[in-house]
């Protein structure tokens, strides 16, 4: 797997228990991976440092916290779930309205406060969170750009508005932009989804990006916009940029919920819209989506619920896509490194799609 470039992980789970605490799970052993772009393996900071995005939202309270641009943090899900967690506990001392957002040193230094365990320093944090591969690769995009300044220095008369940002094709090929994303709906009707990333590489220090932000990195519900029962969960990583300007993950979920094409259909509907915007100015429009949506039968006039399947779909414009899902009526957990098959098209989407039975689980 850390072998694979170019590649994103996401997982699907369904399984008991509290769904909010098993997307916590899955996400933070994708963060200690040093193949993955969370946690320990992040791509660094023009600063050479390590900075994490991540957010969790519960899909029956609504209740969804994040971090952003968190430095000295090996696992900075954890602090997104407190933050969620503590939407969902009522009424705070003295009526004071708890935060469901912060960012750099300040998330730190509340999650210092909760007592999450944290390295003493950001320095000794990095050293674990930097891995040899990353700082190779920050070697060699750092004296990329500055070849490229010297080359590209303003001209006089030059006028151009857009500016590419397209990157070589060698650059294309060894790339770390394995953001992760998990999923999970139980069999009590609950949906949770959760995201983490270290960003873009090379991203000025303090940027935040789709992994953190509401209704772009994840989102989950377990009612449609109009408030009629709908169980669905998205996760998103690609040009962060373009993505978060649309809220992608919430008009993934909305654009299901009112359609009848599909849920694969709504994917790539929101990624049809990210490639051209992307393609304007030659950005990267490498992105993908995925979705999963609950089919469940109706007891009891309405008053309670049985999930008998979970249809699972992804888009991707990216050159490959990773997807593992697993449901009570399987055996074993399926994975699957998905490779695009047009590979000659910037815009083009390709398509996954499963569906687990659970009538039997």
């Amino acid at each position: 797997m850390a072998e694979k470039e170019g590649k994103r992980f996401f997982v699907a789970v369904h399984g008991s228990g509290l769904c909010l605490d098993a997307v916590v799970a899955a996400i933070q052993v994708l963060e200690d991976d040093p193949s993955t772009n969370a946690g320990r393996g992040s791509n660094l900071t023009e600063d050479g440092s390590v900075e994490c995005d991540a957010s969790v939202m519960d899909g029956k309270t609504g209740a969804f916290g994040a971090v952003g641009a968190v430095p000295g943090v090996r696992n900075a899900i954890q602090i997104a779930a407190l933050l969620a967690k503590e939407q969902m506990m009522g009424s705070p001392l003295l009526g004071r309205i708890p935060p469901i957002f912060l960012v750099g040193e300040g998330a730190r230094e509340w999650a210092k406060s909760k007592d999450i365990a944290l390295p003493l320093s950001i320095a000794e944090a990095n050293e674990w969170l930097v891995t040899e591969k990353a700082k190779a690769q920050w070697t060699k995009y750092k004296s990329m750009v500055e070849a490229a300044k010297s080359e590209n220095s303003p001209r006089e008369g030059d006028s151009s508005v857009c500016q590419s940002t397209a990157m070589p094709g060698d650059v294309l090929e060894d790339r770390v932009m394995d953001t992760v994303g998990v999923i999970c709906i139980d069999d009590e009707g609950h949906v949770a989804s959760g995201a983490s990333s270290g960003g873009i590489a090379l991203k000025v220090s303090g940027r935040v990006g789709l992994a953190a932000m509401y209704g772009s990195g994840c989102w989950a519900s377990s009612k449609g916009p109009f408030g009629a029962p709908f169980m669905a969960g998205c996760c998103v990583s690609g040009a962060g940029e373009h993505l978060m300007k649309g809220f992608a993950a919430r008009e993934c979920f909305v654009s299901l919920s009112l359609s009848q094409s599909g849920a694969a259909s709504a994917c790539t509907k929101v990624l049809r819209s990210v490639a051209e915007d992307s393609s304007r100015c030659g950005t990267d429009s490498s992105a993908g989506i995925l979705v999963v949506q609950s089919e469940a039968s109706i007891i009891d006039q309405g008053k309670s619920s049985r999930l008998n399947a979970v249809e699972i779909a992804a888009a991707y414009t990216s050159l490959s896509f990773g997807v593992g899902y697993f449901g009570s009526s399987m055996e074993r957990p399926k994975v699957s490194i998905l490779r695009s098959t047009k590979q000659q098209s910037k815009t083009a989407i390709d398509q996954f799609g499963a569906r687990v039975d659970l009538s039997n689980g």
